[in-house]
């Protein structure tokens, strides 16, 4: 995208009135650009494992009746098999978002296949908000701890990170609906880094529980907060750092490239 508001052509300066691509920045943009790049490899493979597991668990669950579920599942498991469609509805959702997340921020392809960007962003949209709703569906009002023991931390984690979500996309929409590409961008990352905070939450929980005593039940709700503060804190610092002037239509990748030939 090439197109810029009336009288933001010309303008080289952030918000904050210094040079866009002023040293040491283009490089510190190129080594986090890596660095999260792999990161959001490794929070994308770990979500679909999640995803492939749980699948598999409710393809066996459903494979055959079953009498008393309480005495063939434990507290966690449970509430995914009596939560059977609102589960489904994460599963399903929660693959696109995985699948198409990365794409959505892939430089080559919101310039040469426009389309297939802006096709991919409303499923990726749509999905986040389905998975959205029944993340709530089962996290706040199915914690697998009691809503009004432990699982409560996990409740109130649940409702706020995927309200936000919720927020964030539909500010993306309206953003892009303005023309403004560059807050469009700031509110597509918040929304997807937010969604990758489930994966996140996986590694810490996984790591915790093999380094301490302390029990699922504390940690689950915990880890849910650490992995929502940690994944947006990130994905503030890489808006910060790659925030373009004007309506945000020019890639820092231009900017600093035009700079280096200056």
């Amino acid at each position: 995208m090439s197109d810029l508001t009336a009288g933001e052509a010309t303008s080289s300066k952030t918000l904050s009135g210094t040079d866009f691509s002023t040293a040491p920045m283009p490089t510190i943009r190129k080594v986090l650009e890596v660095i999260g790049w792999v990161l959001v490899a490794i929070l994308v493979l770990t979500g679909l494992s999640a995803i492939f597991g749980r699948t598999g668990f409710m393809i066996g669950a459903f494979s055959e009746p079953i009498a008393n579920p309480e005495e063939v599942f434990n507290a966690f498991d449970i509430r995914y098999y009596t939560n059977a469609l609102a589960t489904v509805l994460h599963l399903g959702p929660g693959f696109f978002v995985m699948v198409l997340g990365p794409l959505q921020f892939m430089r080559g392809v919101r310039k040469k296949h426009i389309k297939l960007h802006r096709i991919s962003g409303r499923i990726f949209v749509l999905c986040g908000v389905i998975g959205a709703f029944s993340g709530i569906a089962i996290g706040v009002f199915d914690p697998f701890m009691g809503v009004g023991d432990q699982g409560f931390n996990e409740s109130m984690a649940t409702a706020f990170f995927s309200l936000f979500i919720l927020f964030s996309l539909v500010m993306a929409i309206v953003r892009i609906k303005q023309r403004n590409f560059g807050q469009h961008r700031e509110w597509m990352i918040r929304a997807f880094a937010l969604m990758l905070a489930i994966a996140t939450e996986r590694l810490m929980l996984t790591g915790l529980m093999s380094s301490t005593d302390i029990g699922i039940g504390v940690l689950f709700g915990t880890t849910f907060w650490m992995a929502g503060v940690i994944n947006i804190s990130a994905a503030e610092l890489w808006i910060n750092v790659t925030r373009t002037p004007g309506n945000g239509a020019r890639h820092w990748k231009d900017m600093d490239a035009k700079a280096a030939r200056v």
